[in-house]
């Protein structure tokens, strides 16, 4: 085996991306669009709270942050009424509902440090269950605010990828793969570099055997990402798309693995973010719509709304350096 990593459609070790060749069932694909691997773990694990919380969504984290609070202060309030809520000086003879909602709102004035006065404790017990709250409530508010300046300030890719990936028309009539991506966001992107791994499955004999190939790129890297990128594979002789159709591609159970890297000057940090395309996820015979208008006595506009807007294959050609379409 050649492992000339400068000969891009070779399939050496440089270009499995770690996967493997071993990965031999026709399964959907080994990376998923959103860019996670395809991949379930089972057995044991490590448990990382910290980076459980980190990674969630900012909508279960919120869930989980409400629920958390409101567990911890009806475990406070339980306390209180296990201890006789008549240790709280200031809540009114009541039913057990009365009692118990008297005791959580405490705990949460406690557990925030907000203590209006209206009630309060009497006795060592009362005392030390609100020591504990307000403890627990400095610690928890502590560890809260860490894990949402961690996460504002976590760096995140804005870069959108077109839904569609393309097997078109190319310049001079030769015949490509590609697909098209854009900042979502104002911010500035700099040296943002694409790799696009080709995987497919082969029998061999008996045996089914993988093959990875780096595909050779039109352009590669982007020193500055204002507008719209539509990154290009010319399908030429050694490529492994050469003579293939979109089904083929299909029955090859071929995966275009993307991946994308940059710099992002509002984080100041390296960003970077990937997704995957498989014979679902292509049209053949169009051409992706224009995305950016530009005149002489105005700026350019770039319609986001349009990165998955197609036209007929003849309606519309790329220009020689394929980022203009008139």
């Amino acid at each position: 085996m050649d492992f000339n990593i400068k000969q891009p459609f070779k399939n050496t070790p440089f270009n499995d991306l770690g996967f493997g060749a071993k990965i031999t069932e026709a399964g959907e694909r080994l990376i998923n669009k959103d860019g996670s691997f395809n991949i379930i773990r089972k057995g044991k694990k490590t448990w990382t709270p910290y980076q459980l919380l980190l990674g969630m969504s900012s909508t279960r984290f919120t869930l989980f942050s409400l629920t958390f609070f409101i567990l911890i202060n009806a475990l406070f309030a339980g306390l209180f009424i296990l201890i006789g809520v008549e240790q709280l000086n200031g809540v009114p003879k009541g039913n057990f509902i009365n009692d118990f909602l008297y005791a959580f709102f405490f705990s949460v004035q406690t557990f925030t440090t907000v203590g209006y006065g209206g009630i309060n404790p009497v006795g060592i017990s009362a005392n030390f269950v609100a020591s504990l709250c307000a403890s627990v409530g400095l610690v928890a508010f502590a560890l809260i605010t860490g894990l949402f300046f961690a996460r504002f300030s976590k760096p995140r890719s804005h870069i959108a990828f077109s839904k569609k990936a393309l097997l078109t028309t190319y310049k001079e009539g030769l015949h490509c793969f590609q697909f098209r991506i854009v900042n979502t966001r104002s911010h500035k992107i700099i040296d943002l570099e694409a790799t696009v791994i080709f995987t497919w499955l082969e029998a061999v004999g008996e045996d089914m055997k993988r093959h990875y190939a780096n595909l050779k790129l039109e352009r590669r890297k982007v020193f500055l990402f204002p507008l719209n990128w539509t990154i290009v594979h010319p399908i030429i002789k050694g490529s492994p798309l050469f003579g293939k159709t979109l089904t083929e591609i299909a029955e090859m159970h071929g995966e275009f693995m993307v991946m994308l890297k940059g710099f992002d000057e509002s984080y100041n940090q390296l960003i970077h973010t990937n997704t995957s395309y498989i014979g679902k996820d292509m049209a053949t015979d169009v051409k992706f719509h224009p995305m950016y208008t530009a005149s002489a006595d105005s700026p350019t506009v770039l319609h986001l709304d349009c990165i998955d807007k197609l036209l007929p294959d003849e309606s519309i050609t790329f220009s020689t350096d394929n980022t203009r379409v008139k």
